[in-house]
């Protein structure tokens, strides 16, 4: 129920269930469910699912129109009034709302025809031009955003995600009872930057996959998934399964079942699947595209994305070195690398910061005293 007098800041959460912006978007509803800034919080998608979600005293603005139709103007109108509202995706509605937009990367501007290109960046321009701040996933995203947008790099802001630590305990409990399969798994759309022709190329020479290992490919939309399979060659289909995304509980079981994660992108704004598999233990194989070092802080080995060779080397390593991965020995690097990374209240500390600043001077907001920022 509304609160009289204080602000209205609405949560974009069309995109859950849909990748990782859908991912991201239930960290930061993790995070704002413990939030004591005095607003009131209306979340924006989906009705049957944010009920799941949603917490006392949070209001639903249920919509079910899928957010990429249109280029994503579809719900130009549907936007709930708000004094601020937070766009978790760049393929937003262009209305001139007052807003604060995540831009994960800039990376379709340097994919695909020119013209698309084209029409792609001057979208993002406008985009920055109507939001009153950007956020993006890391320093990589940050500076191409400023390069591609020609926005000073200083109004963009790094959002760092936490450690998903109740998605690392299920896994670990799946592994612990989960049949261990001779398999590395690759999640993620199946898009040209991401690389998969190569990785198929360099998979099929690798050692692992001659003594009986497997890839499993999942993640693909579906005509994504049925371009990919006809693509594929008799003796890939020995060793290859492709799947579209199926839901969170399907890719945990996954994870928990595999030896390894690769991520061979030629560009990564973020590369949530290498931060996930890495939370929960699982041993990582990435490539240098973009963010990628950088979010793996040097726990991955690391290939060159344009080398065949490189990454046969790397995936060959990276099962070695998984074949010795006990449950114990996973639940240890698991506890390690979430230590070491943001919380859930280091996310709520962070948007409560970002939501005041962007209130202000209207509503003059500060963060709670439990939550103030060092």
């Amino acid at each position: 129920m509304r609160i009289p007098d204080i602000p209205r800041v609405v949560v974009d959460c069309r995109w859950l269930n849909s990748g990782g912006a859908g991912r991201v978007t239930e960290l930061l509803l993790k995070a704002l469910r413990g939030s004591e800034l005095e607003v009131n919080w209306i979340l924006w998608g989906p009705g049957e699912i944010l009920q799941k979600a949603a917490w006392a005293g949070v209001e639903i603005a249920g919509v079910a129109n899928d957010p990429r139709d249109r280029n994503g103007q579809r719900n130009w109108f549907h936007i709930p009034p708000a004094e601020l509202t937070l766009f978790m995706h760049q393929q937003r509605p262009l209305r001139p709302v007052p807003s604060v937009t995540l831009v994960h990367d800039t990376i379709p501007l340097h994919y695909g025809a020119a013209v698309q290109s084209r029409l792609k960046r001057a979208f993002l321009r406008r985009v920055a031009a109507i939001s009153r701040e950007l956020l993006t996933d890391s320093d990589y995203s940050r500076d191409c955003i400023a390069r591609d947008l020609g926005v000073s790099r200083e109004t963009v802001t790094v959002i760092r995600w936490p450690a998903d630590a109740e998605m690392a305990e299920r896994i670990v409990k799946l592994r612990r009872v989960a049949e261990p399969q001779k398999n590395a798994v690759y999640l993620g759309l199946f898009l040209p930057h991401k690389n998969l022709d190569r990785l198929l190329e360099a998979f099929g020479r690798t050692k692992f996959c001659a003594e009986g290992g497997t890839l499993t490919l999942m993640g693909g939309l579906k005509a994504e998934t049925e371009a990919l399979l006809a693509r594929l060659n008799p003796d890939q289909k020995r060793w290859v399964t492709v799947h579209p995304f199926s839901g969170q509980d399907d890719l945990e079981h996954l994870l928990a079942r595999s030896r390894f994660l690769v991520q061979p992108s030629l560009e990564e704004g973020f590369g949530l699947p290498a931060w996930e598999a890495l939370c929960c233990g699982l041993p990582v194989c990435a490539s240098d595209g973009g963010s990628l070092p950088e979010i793996t802080r040097g726990r991955a080995d690391i290939f060159s994305a344009t080398s065949t060779e490189q990454m046969v080397t790397a995936l060959d390593r990276c099962a070695a070195r998984a074949e010795l991965v006990t449950p114990e020995t996973a639940e240890r690097a698991s506890q390690e690398f979430i230590s070491g990374s943001p919380s859930i209240p280091d996310l709520a500390r962070q948007v409560e910061g970002i939501v005041s600043r962007n209130l202000e001077p209207r509503y003059g907001l500060s963060q709670p005293a439990s939550r103030s920022n060092s």
